[in-house]
């Protein structure tokens, strides 16, 4: 099989599966949790800094098609249970590990929505393509847009801080308003004032007092999804960048170093998307001290408790969201 070419063209091995968008998320969890470490360790990836790439498609009713894959060089001994994508110029094929040869599973023509080159020289985009039975597809008539689900550099083989994405809430810092100011005339320049037309800084970072993670959250509008990715991912790219698509939103992961800690989450979602809630939050507890203490204490009480469990950290917040959200509509 062919080394990755000049024009477009992604060489993933990966692996994919059908779930539905309501489902368990422990299914989420159990399929990217266990490909990740399958990936760098099974896979003969391109050199000490890869990255994962995912898409998605939705397919009739609730399903949804995941992939997400590592980049490689050129496609040599699919793992079992793996796939490989090839997506060069106009097609995208795909094969399976089979019993001593690959097996050929799609060989169709793509018509790329949007595609870029990222000043790293790594390329992304999203397309439309007919998707078979054996995909998922209810025929071979049947067309299906493509959206980029991840997009995150990876050093493989190098020493990782376990500690790096464990639930670190520290007391509230001074300094927090001023990072978040700096770094969002940087993401204005970045972006542009027609792709972000509202820059927020979101989150506890943005309560004066509050204990939080010292992350700076990052909340921008954007006219669309649709109208802005093309820009935003090619640009917000590099080893101390991560892009996931997440709970119908886009994040982008800031952090210091390749793999290192996380210094800005940056969301991504036009008017009028739940993501927007987060400011009537920010704000009510801006002027109720009383609820604002209460959420100081719950945030050190489930620190403790899920340090090793962003998700569940998350989750566990939810009744107290849903409370300050409730009233703050009043």
């Amino acid at each position: 099989m062919r080394p990755r070419g000049q024009t477009p063209s992604l060489l993933l091995v990966g692996g994919q599966q059908v779930l539905a968008a309501e489902g368990d998320s422990e299914d989420l969890i159990r399929f990217y949790g266990g490909l990740f470490g399958r990936l760098s360790g099974e896979v003969n990836h391109i050199g000490d800094l890869t990255r994962y790439v995912g898409y998605q498609s939705r397919l009739g009713g609730q399903d949804y098609l995941h992939f997400v894959g590592i980049e490689v060089e050129r496609i040599e001994g699919i793992p079992a249970g793996m796939v490989a994508w090839d997506l060069a110029g106009d097609t995208w094929t795909v094969w399976e590990a089979g019993d001593g040869q690959d097996v050929l599973l799609v060989q169709e023509r793509v018509d790329w929505l949007w595609c870029a080159r990222s000043p790293a020289g790594r390329w992304t985009g999203e397309f439309a393509a007919r998707l078979p039975v054996g995909l998922g597809g209810e025929g071979m008539a049947e067309r299906r847009e493509f959206w980029v689900s991840a997009n995150a550099p990876v050093g493989v083989g190098i020493d990782v801080d376990a500690s790096s994405d464990e639930v670190h809430v520290v007391d509230y810092d001074p300094s927090w308003p001023q990072q978040y100011n700096k770094f969002a005339r940087w993401l204005r320049d970045c972006l542009g004032d027609d792709v972000a037309l509202r820059v927020e800084h979101y989150g506890s970072t943005a309560i004066p007092g509050m204990p939080a993670k010292p992350i700076i959250d990052v909340l921008v509008e954007v006219p669309s999804f649709a109208q802005t990715k093309a820009r935003i991912v090619p640009r917000l790219d590099g080893p101390e960048w991560e892009y996931w698509w997440y709970a119908d939103h886009m994040i982008f992961i800031k952090r210091k170093t390749l793999m290192g800690q996380r210094t800005h989450h940056v969301h991504v979602a036009p008017r009028g998307h739940r993501l927007w809630e987060g400011i009537a939050f920010r704000d009510y507890l801006r002027s109720h001290p009383q609820a604002a203490s209460r959420y100081a204490a719950l945030k050190r009480e489930l620190a403790q408790g899920f340090r090793e469990d962003r998700e569940g950290y998350t989750q566990a917040k939810t009744a107290f969201v849903r409370e300050v959200l409730s009233r703050a509509r009043l």
